[in-house]
């Protein structure tokens, strides 16, 4: 590589830096003004979106390059002796990788996820982690979809790999190991070009291949795998196109691949500079290249740089912690250089090892930094290649910045796999420099460095194989282990059945339709008789890890529990035990089927009404019991009787015409023994002139807890308001404003409004309606336990706010907008 550095700046130069900083200064205004639900909004609406977009652009740019990728990579071909090397490396790895090392996850919360969100972008083409859902024929009805903060593009891959294969964890679990080899590959090539020694280039690639933390993570789902993958590839292609031949069609495969590249870790954006600084002379040649070029790669970026300005402090990191600052740097990496040091062993399980690094690999990299540092500042070599790499590491600093960069923590031991391509690098690099340095030639002094290489990579491998075996550091994490175990037993269960736990997602990933204890807590009678009559009765929940104890806020990583849930379910229901696994796991891992709820009549339970199904102004509902007696009931619309009649047969379904436009709302009365069993059913009819609030996007609000939520509470259940349940709406919490653009001019405001049931310390909240910046109606302190029906003339206002006042202080003020709608007449 050439190390002359030049830093002369002529006129075009500074109006290509006053452009680009323009384009980065416009950029993080835009991005950093952002509010959290419209950030998270977007992520979730457009973010599969834009990864497809992106993908679309990369097929592009490879039809467009792809005679120039065979020309030049048959120009720059390793010899056949080292590429025969290379691929019996690569069968080597494979094979330890599929005899020693178990494929399965290692990191659980954050893997799982990413195919959580898989699905969602494959079922559904958005950009979320389904949350909660049910599983039905095979494909996933997702009830809650919650955002990402990162493997955006993992998720995409998934997405797109589950269109041969089954959707779930089981396929995702063989994805990384392709992306293991095609990055050893890709990165050996890019290195035989920059090295000029294929050799060199060798060593580097199975100091790479061979660290143990990338061996495991291949045979499991971490981002960090694909991580490796899109950045050796970038070094190829930037290997391959040196910035004296570059052309701006070579830019169609970077810009791309640089997107895909943001979307494995947030953090990538930080280490983007490099990038553009190894073109500067390509840039330097028009004043607009710079620009677009930085505007470009800030559009394929978008959904990683959207997170961050949504995610700007992270509730679940930090506990009595700062989130982010620079004592978490220092304690950071003095821990992780302790813990890629460790020697120590588990004698209780046969002696191995503590840490998933071998402390020979890393002593060997200290000694190479060192030298490598010697060599850049006293003989002024590498100067070049310094600055880039100084510049890349800015996203290790930033990952080591935050406070759980910590290896003390097992599952964020992943994290150094961002910087393994670079320490692989310089210990190929400083070894075989020394060597040479001391009196070998170029040719021997790169020879024997792959010969080391080789030797520790394969050796240290077969020496430790009872390590891998073990799962090292991971055989330590109780939550994989109780993963697999419900993985297997679960499968003999009715594939109808739904598992409440305290990780959905995780279940959902795993083929299973699950719900979270807190949103079980929330569901209705009507909600439970609903699901007990889909499932025949399969509901269980499931007690692990996460449902003992209380969450230990001194953790850097402060974690969650579910103890108190769980121990409200099991007071509030009669429930059945079916397994009890005490052994295994160092807790009693459980399984309970919900049989009922206490208080509750069995016939309160036993029946369900589905939501109305609409057809050329006519509506049906479909009735269902899991009794045998018949039952009258009647169907009222206001004071009006819409229908009678009895239930005679399981499920029975009940036709009525005309139905209204806008918003309705029908009560069932079933006439039971001894008691009458009432359900309600809110039906919206879309109409010229009648809109309901919750479908229109919220332009900015503030709220003093949590956020507003869409047809739910403010802490994510059904609206409830003096008992009465309400499916349109916005929960939000006092006090708070949201503001909103109306799509067109409408006359009436209708809201039936309070203090959601769940509010049970709420002091009583005012209810305020703006319209056009104008106060026109504003309610009473509501208390819980009542509600108030809203009608308010809004005179065709397109400025709309809502408002919520606090009565004393804030504490439970769970204010509801229940069945919220506008019209253009009084109805």
């Amino acid at each position: 590589m050439n190390d002359k550095i030049s830093f002369s700046i002529s006129l075009k130069d500074a109006r290509i830096i006053f452009l680009t900083l323009l384009v980065l200064v416009g950029a993080f205004l835009i991005f950093n003004n952002l509010s959290v639900p419209f950030a998270r909004t977007w992520d979730i609406r457009y973010g599969y979106y834009a990864s497809l977009i992106t993908f679309i652009v990369f097929i592009v740019g490879l039809i467009v390059n792809a005679k120039e990728i065979v020309l030049r990579t048959r120009a720059h071909l390793p010899s056949s002796k080292s590429l025969l090397a290379l691929f019996c490396l690569l069968g080597f790895f494979t094979v330890f990788s599929w005899n020693h090392i178990e494929n399965s996850h290692r990191v659980l919360s954050d893997e799982t996820s990413w195919e959580s969100m898989g699905l969602q972008m494959y079922f559904d083409h958005t950009g979320g982690i389904c949350n909660e859902g049910i599983w039905k024929d095979g494909v996933l009805d997702c009830h809650t979809e919650v955002n990402n903060f990162k493997g955006k593009t993992l998720g995409f891959v998934y997405s797109l790999v589950f269109h041969f294969a089954e959707p779930n964890r089981d396929t995702a679990l063989l994805v990384n190991y392709p992306f293991y080899l095609l990055s050893l590959i890709a990165f050996f090539l890019a290195l035989s070009i920059w090295f000029k020694s294929d050799w060199r280039a060798l060593a580097a690639t199975v100091f790479l291949g061979g660290m143990p933390i990338y061996l495991m993570q291949s045979r499991s789902a971490s981002t960090e795998v694909l991580y490796i993958c899109i950045f050796s590839l970038l070094l190829a292609w930037y290997a391959l196109v040196p910035p004296k031949e570059v052309k701006w069609k070579h830019f169609l495969l970077t810009v791309p691949l640089l997107g895909f590249f943001s979307g494995t870790r947030q953090e990538t954006v930080f280490a983007f500079i490099p990038f553009g600084l190894y073109y500067v002379r390509y840039f330097r040649g028009e004043f607009y290249r710079l620009p677009l070029f930085v505007l470009s790669v800030i559009a394929v970026s978008w959904p990683a740089v959207n997170t961050m300005a949504a995610y700007r402090g992270f509730d679940f990191q930090g506990g009595t912690h700062a989130a982010h600052s620079f004592s978490n740097f220092w304690f950071n990496l003095k821990t992780d250089i302790q813990h890629m040091l460790s020697l120590e062993s588990d004698l209780s399980h046969g002696g191995i090892m503590n840490d998933p690094f071998y402390t020979t690999f890393t002593i060997l990299l200290l000694l190479a930094t060192a030298w490598l540092l010697y060599r850049m500042i006293f003989k002024k070599r590498y100067r070049r290649g310094f600055i880039l790499g100084i510049l890349f590491c800015l996203q290790i600093f930033v990952i080591l910045f935050n406070v759980s960069g910590t290896f003390e923590i097992d599952i964020n031991q992943r994290y150094v796999l961002v910087a393994l391509p670079m320490f692989a690098l310089i210990m190929a690099l400083g070894l075989s420099d020394c060597l040479e340095t001391c009196g070998l030639n170029f040719k021997k002094s790169s020879s024997v460095a792959a010969a080391v290489a080789i030797f520790l990579s394969v050796g240290l491998a077969i020496w430790h194989t009872s390590s891998f075996d073990a799962n090292m550091l991971y055989y330590k994490n109780k939550l994989l282990g109780e993963e697999n175990y419900l993985n297997s037993y679960l499968k003999t269960f009715p594939k109808n059945s739904i598992y409440i736990y305290a990780r959905p997602w995780q279940m959902l990933a795993s083929g299973y339709s699950s719900f979270s204890e807190r949103t079980f807590m929330g569901w209705t009678a009507d909600e439970f008789a609903k699901y007990q009559n889909e499932t025949n009765g399969n509901i269980y929940l499931v007690r692990g890890q996460d449902g003992y104890g209380q969450v230990n806020r001194e953790s850097r990583v402060v974690g969650f529990k579910t103890t108190d849930q769980i121990t409200s379910i099991l007071d509030g229901y009669k429930v059945e035990k079916i397994l009890a696994e005490n052994r295994l796991f160092g807790y009693p891992l459980t399984l309970h089927k919900i049989v009922s709820k206490h208080g509750l009549s069995l016939y309160a339970q036993g029946i369900s009404v589905s939501d109305m199904q609409i057809e050329n102004a006519a509506g049906s509902f479909a009735l269902t019991k899991n009794f045998p007696e018949s039952v009258a009931y009647r169907i009222w619309l206001g004071d009006s009787v819409a229908s009678e009649g009895t239930l005679d047969s399981t499920v029975s379904t009940v036709s009525l015409a005309n139905v209204s436009s806008g918003l309705s709302r029908y009560r069932f009365d079933f006439y039971v023994p001894d008691d009458t069993v009432r359900i309600t059913r809110d039906v919206f009819v879309e109409a010229p002139g009648v809109k309901l609030l919750s479908s229109i996007p919220i332009v900015s609000y503030t709220q003093d807890w949590g956020e507003p939520q869409t047809n739910e509470s403010v802490e994510h259940h059904t609206m409830q308001l003096n008992g009465e349940t309400y499916r349109f709406g916005i929960g939000s919490h006092a006090t708070s404003k949201m503001s909103f653009n109306l799509p067109e001019a409408y006359e009436t405001f209708h809201a039936v409004v309070g203090l959601d049931d769940e509010s049970a310390c709420g002091d009583g909240a005012e209810f305020i309606v703006i319209a056009d910046g104008k106060k026109v109606w504003q309610s009473k302190r509501l208390y819980v336990g009542e509600s108030y029906p809203v009608q308010v003339k809004i005179a065709g206002a397109r400025q709309f706010e809502l408002q919520i006042d606090q009565g004393g202080d804030r504490n439970c003020d769970h204010g509801d907008w229940a069945n919220a709608w506008f019209s253009s007449e009084v109805k």
